[in-house]
């Protein structure tokens, strides 16, 4: 006589039955609790260093749990029976490391937001960004592709891992932004690399092609900086004006970026307010463009921002009287490579 199937058996059947249906329904509730993360992460600084924590306690939980033969990269959730389906322990370690994933990606996302300028290089890595947030909430795909291929386990996890430590170094020790990529780049791979060698990424192919993908982050972040915003930096308001005074940085007949104006006889100045939440030195630059065409780039000035932020004015004067009618621009740089600011503003000729 057959014994009737045990009450694990049948649960085990049930959510082999249904398991497609319930990820599918959890997708959609963390691509929405990601979106209340990021509402509620704006202006939260204070609970960057936490992030680091979230990403210590994933980096552990991985290498712990993927010590299954033929796991991959991140998270581990490999199948315990012949049906292919996950047992409980796997689905549960699996699903708090997707968990962990997704709100710090969400959480970091609004301060790369910030210090991101549209038409500007940076606007890439917020894309990036953005995309494996959003990639992070369909937990089929995520889950599957994260067991199945160690090089996108390393690219994602360094991607994390980077954009959590480059924020942090600025704000926790001072470090300028500039050398703050590429320390965080150097951490994020060398924390990366263990975990998908750890998961299965062995053979010299496998070994290969994480190199090269070590080596791709590593050159961008340093070969190509401008294409991560310099965060937590960021340009709050510019003001243009004819008129300043240099000690107290009033601004006389003041015009509002991105409005429009009529000419005028003196000099053209523009005065920005740049944001940071602790003390931060960079190097700042202002580059004059009308109608597109470079006017005046100034030289590299080095400021220590605090918790106030800093302002940062200059001005342009035209080799003749009066201000030629045409579209301004302002762009603020960090080190010269690194927008992280545009102002506009639009002279018109003068009434007759």
């Amino acid at each position: 006589m057959d014994r009737a199937p045990s009450f694990r058996a049948r649960a085990h059947r049930f959510w082999g039955r249904h398991r497609k249906l319930f990820w599918m329904g959890h997708s959609v509730w963390g691509l929405a609790t990601g979106v209340a993360v990021v509402v509620l992460a704006r202006e939260r600084y204070a609970f960057v260093p936490w992030v680091i924590v979230f990403l210590s306690v994933t980096w552990l939980s991985t290498m712990f749990f993927g010590r299954h033969p033929g796991a991959a990269a991140t998270p581990p959730a490999a199948p315990s029976d012949a049906d292919g389906v996950p047992g409980l322990a796997d689905e549960l370690a699996s699903y708090v490391t997707r968990i962990l994933y997704q709100e710090t990606l969400f959480f970091l996302l609004p301060f790369y937001a910030y210090s991101t300028v549209p038409r500007s290089p940076n606007v890439l890595f917020l894309a990036l960004f953005g995309g494996l947030a959003v990639f992070s909430c369909l937990d089929l795909a995520f889950d599957r592709l994260l067991r199945t291929s160690a090089v996108f386990g390393l690219v994602f996890f360094a991607t994390v891992a980077f954009a959590a430590i480059n924020l942090l170094l600025p704000m926790v020790i001072g470090l300028d932004p500039e050398v703050a990529t590429p320390v965080a780049a150097v951490a994020a791979v060398a924390s990366a690399l263990p975990l998908s060698i750890h998961a299965g990424a062995s053979g010299w192919g496998a070994r290969v092609r994480l190199g090269l993908a070590a080596g791709t982050i590593l050159a961008v972040a340093i070969g190509l900086p401008g294409v991560v915003p310099p965060a937590p930096l960021r340009m709050t308001s510019a003001t243009f004006a004819s008129r300043i005074d240099q000690g107290t940085l009033e601004l006389g007949d003041t015009l509002v970026s991105g409005g429009a104006a009529t000419a005028a006889d003196g000099p053209l100045i523009v005065l920005v307010q740049v944001f940071a939440p602790a003390a931060v030195p960079t190097s700042v630059s202002l580059e004059w463009k009308r109608d597109g065409e470079v006017l005046r780039t100034t030289r590299g000035v080095e400021i220590v921002a605090h918790e106030a932020g800093f302002r940062v004015w200059d001005s342009w004067r035209p080799e003749s009287n009066g201000v030629p009618s045409g579209r301004y621009t302002v762009t603020l740089r960090a080190h010269g490579s690194r927008v992280f600011g545009v102002a506009e503003l639009r002279v018109g000729s003068p009434s007759p």
